[in-house]
């Protein structure tokens, strides 16, 4: 993925405090999505040990950095644990949680190193479940109807019917990431091929309330398709409004 999902996170690269207020906020999302929640052992386990990161105050010390791969530790282990998240995902969370694990035990400027690599999982993961972190000061930001979008990620699982059919055109509800501000009424036109959205047509209905740079999860239009069913979301960025 070329775009940044989690821009206010990587914004804080380097930062502790700041950087640890976000990572937490974002780790409560993942801890808190469906599918992860659908592993209750680990969702358990990530629970006790993101209460354990936000008790260890400002700092990303040793502690800190302990109870962050603890709970990163068990969210890809849901993740993973899940067929809805495909193979070539499944790598790649291994991959990225790796190279988290060897700047736990090491202080100094590889606490950096540590951000570095806690962000490239993040982005990872929220590719695959849809929680990110956004820039977009919501009060003061311009809002209106979606011109303009572009696609982050296709997701997987989409369904016609109760299978991966192809479609094109394909409807799904423009639908935001973010706990307050959040436009509504969006709709697009998608092509949809073996479950993956793979382009965007057009936009059927503009909404209203979006800005700039917010990133968005492609529900499936119930109100048009049979199955609401999905695997792994889709995401957009919303590039213009009017």
């Amino acid at each position: 993925m070329a775009n940044i999902l989690n821009e206010g996170l990587s914004r804080t690269l380097g930062i502790e405090f700041e950087f640890k207020l976000k990572l937490q906020t974002l780790l409560t999302e993942f801890k808190d999505d469906p599918i992860v929640q659908a592993e209750t052992t680990e969702a358990t386990a990530a629970a006790a040990a993101l209460t354990k990161f936000i008790k260890c105050g400002a700092s990303m010390g040793f502690e800190a950095k302990r109870n962050a791969y603890a709970c990163l530790e068990q969210i890809v282990t849901a993740l993973k644990n899940s067929s809805s998240v495909p193979a070539s995902d499944d790598t790649a969370l291994t991959s990225e949680l790796v190279n988290v694990t060897r700047f736990v035990g090491m202080e100094g400027e590889e606490d950096f190193h540590f951000m570095v690599a806690t962000f490239n999982l993040c982005e990872l993961i929220s590719g695959i479940v849809g929680e990110v972190v956004t820039e977009v000061v919501e009060e003061t930001a311009a809002t209106g109807g979606i011109t303009t979008l572009v696609l982050l990620d296709g997701g997987s699982d989409y369904t016609v019917d109760g299978a991966d059919e192809d479609e094109d055109p394909y409807s799904v509800l423009l639908s935001g990431t973010e706990d307050t501000g959040n436009g509504t009424g969006g709709k697009a036109s998608v092509v949809l091929v073996a479950g993956v959205i793979t382009a965007v047509n057009s936009i059927t209905a503009a909404g209203s309330g979006y800005s700039v740079g917010d990133i968005l999860t492609l529900e499936v239009d119930t109100g048009v398709h049979a199955s609401g069913d999905l695997g792994t979301q889709a995401l957009v960025e919303v590039t213009a409004v009017s």
